[in-house]
């Protein structure tokens, strides 16, 4: 079998007649590819590495042995991952044009680099060479455009469990939600030390060929899940992590999404490189002492770089109290990135909860990159347009798998987050459905120093719902935004008390009293961040609905003349809201909000271009104290997603495609 070694790019000997294999050097003659590889060189790049960027001359193109690079165009966007067989530069050099992307190296990758001035020097001696040249290009990225304009996504995810008898089979799990969320072809890579399989010394000898041919083909599985499986062996050879890279990137070529699964008593050695050449790492904690001393030695050995792509999910196992997790987190050293609720014990055989398929959904639609987030605005009572756009939301299967809310928006997000669905949440609301509901809220401030209100009644009736419930507890991720007093600066809570965090997001200034959390005083969050978008875009979330309840000036001149053509109110009406009804329109606290109102449109109406789809939920007659009538609110929600409702379809659609089932591939001759 003709090779090409793939672990280093010194001392190899190319192959030419594995040369000709590929599509673009097949066109060059025998003799004139000899030339030309003579004038070349394997060159070797580690991750991270930046082959060339945008603007620079096109000197060479790049024809990939092993490894992964990725193309990221000036706006940023992904062009493509490519990896064994692929050639880069090629389009910029038939066209005589710099580079026009960006390539970084994801996986240890050698390269040959073909001198530009070399093939020119071949074209213009052998135009019909140069013809067939372009030809094969051109169809090359037309593929790779169609493969951008089905979003989708190629990555390598190591699952490290420190513990050697986890308490399920995650990584089963996490394959089979993959293939549900995700379009592409999936594999699971277990690495074992079981004799029977095959190993890492034999991939050495077999290595990549140059186009790619897939050599395993016979060792892959398809499952149940809908995902294939592999099983390789590790030995504990001081030569076995060079196989590594070349490894992942030819099973890259050909699967989607290669999960590799690392079992507690892999060759750190091993265990190491995986984590370093793949794209991210899950590490599965428990909440013991060993596993986190485990943890801070295995953060040790990696450098800043490599550390920052290990996500740690931490289990939360039963009868442990969330009041300790503080310790946890300072133990740790650095923040979760995921809590998994009712872990399924498989020695009880107990079912898998709601809350375990989210959070597991959700680290799928993580590497799918096709997370789903929603960003609800604050409003006061007119933000009760949140729970409506829930219920459609959840009518029609669309889950949501981050919460940011300020104000009223953070009161309906935590309810959400915690688990209540729409209508639960809609029974909620019409508790206050009575001529004297609004009571229920009101707990005056006397003497009014600080505001008029206290936002004390409106923290307990939500702790009627979630209690003491923390962030980490939560079914979803949920952002609360406030407004540091002090520094008017944006504050998003994260951890903590979620209703002390919603009772600080809720305090509108002037008209409540601010509310101090561990010595800092805090306002209402739709001061500083009125719709936190922001908030879900600086998290990594792909697919961004903004629940917007805040009018532009336009709408609210339409709005005026609405209520100036309406029905006038009686006398005597008139008469006692002038008076006696501060809430009215005109009076000291409505020409309050109304100020800040003012203020936050224009910040709203700016963050609403950068989400995907914006719900505009603006009732003309709506008063930000109006709970009495949550029916109005809900259905005038219900009416806006319900209209756009095909937009968020087009949404979730455009990251789960529906998924290829598995195809064994052929064998390399």
């Amino acid at each position: 079998m003709d090779q090409i070694p793939a672990a280093t790019g010194q001392g190899m000997k190319i192959n030419t007649r594995l040369l000709k294999t590929h599509p673009l050097l097949a066109l060059i003659p025998t003799f004139t590819l000899r030339r030309l590889v003579a004038q070349s060189e394997l060159e070797e790049f580690p991750k991270g590495t930046t082959i060339y960027r945008t603007g620079q001359p096109c000197e060479a193109i790049y024809l990939v042995v092993s490894g992964r690079c990725e193309s990221r165009l000036d706006d940023g966007e992904v062009e493509g991952v490519f990896g064994p067989g692929d050639a880069l530069g090629s389009r910029e050099l038939l066209n005589h044009e710099a580079y026009r992307s960006t390539v970084t190296v994801l996986t240890h990758c050698v390269v040959l680099r073909l001198s530009a001035g070399e093939l020119q020097r071949i074209f213009a001696a052998k135009p019909s060479v140069a013809g067939r040249f372009s030809q094969t290009v051109s169809s090359r990225f037309k593929v790779v455009g169609e493969r951008r304009r089905e979003r989708r996504v190629r990555r390598i995810v190591s699952l490290l469990a420190l513990n050697s008898q986890p308490p399920h089979r995650l990584e089963e799990a996490l394959a089979s939600a993959l293939h549900t969320v995700a379009a592409g072809r999936i594999l699971l890579v277990n690495f074992v030390r079981s004799p029977e399989r095959i190993d890492l010394a034999t991939w050495q000898r077999r290595a990549a060929f140059i186009n790619g041919s897939f050599c395993f083909s016979k060792e892959v599985h398809e499952t149940h899940g809908g995902y294939a499986e592999l099983h390789i062996c590790a030995r504990g050879d001081p030569s076995e992590p060079e196989a590594i890279a070349p490894l992942l990137s030819h099973l890259g070529v050909h699967f989607d999404y290669v999960l590799l699964r690392l079992a507690p008593d892999l060759p750190p050695s091993i265990a190491l490189e995986c984590i370093i050449q793949s794209d991210l790492t899950y590490l599965f904690l428990h909440q013991s002492t060993g596993e986190l001393y485990d943890f801070q030695l295995l953060t040790r050995q990696l450098n800043e770089t490599h550390r920052s792509l290990i996500f740690p999910v931490l289990y939360l196992q039963p009868g442990f109290s969330s009041a300790d997790l503080n310790a946890v987190l300072k133990h740790i050293g650095r923040p979760v990135h995921e809590f998994v609720h009712d872990f399924p014990d498989v020695a009880t055989s107990a079912p898998v909860t709601q809350s375990f398929h989210l959070h597991l959904t959700r680290l799928a639609r993580e590497i799918a990159r096709c997370r789903i987030g929603i960003a609800l605005s604050s409003g006061g009572a007119k933000g009760l347009a949140h729970v409506g756009v829930a219920q459609v939301l959840e009518e029609n299967g669309i889950d949501v798998d981050v919460i940011a809310g300020s104000s009223m928006g953070a009161y309906v997000g935590a309810l959400w987050a915690f688990g209540a669905d729409g209508y639960r949440m809609e029974r909620i609301a019409r508790e206050l459905e009575t001529s004297w509901g609004l009571l229920q809220l009101i707990e005056p401030a006397l003497p009014p120093r600080e505001g008029f209100l206290r936002s004390g009644r409106v923290a307990r009736r939500l702790r009627r719902t979630i209690g003491n419930a923390r962030f980490s507890e939560l079914a979803r991720p949920l952002r609360v935004i406030a407004t540091h007093l002090d520094a008017m600066d944006r504050e998003v809570f994260s951890s903590g008390e979620v209703a002390q965090a919603v009772e600080a997001s809720i305090a509108i200034p002037g008209i409540c009293v601010p509310v101090t959390i561990d010595g800092e005083t805090y306002i209402d969050g739709g001061i500083a961040d009125p719709l936190p978008v922001d908030v879900l875009v600086e998290m990594g979330v792909e697919r961004i609905i903004a629940v917007n309840c805040i009018p532009t000036p336009e709408r609210l001149r339409d709005c005026e003349a609405e209520r100036h053509g309406g029905a006038s109110r009686s006398r005597v009406a008139a008469v006692l809201n002038r008076h006696f009804n501060y809430f009215a329109r005109g009076n000291v606290l409505d020409t309050m909000f109304r100020s800040i109102h003012g203020v936050q449109m224009r910040v709203a109406e700016a963050a609403c271009r950068d989400a995907d789809v914006v719900l505009w939920t603006v009732a003309c007659d709506g008063r930000w104290h109006d709970f009495t009538n949550p029916g109005k609110y809900i259905n005038l929600g219900r009416k806006v997603a319900e209209a756009q409702l095909s937009e968020l379809k087009a949404l979730v659609k455009g990251g789960t495609n529906d998924p290829k089932p598995f195809q064994p591939l052929a064998v390399a001759a």
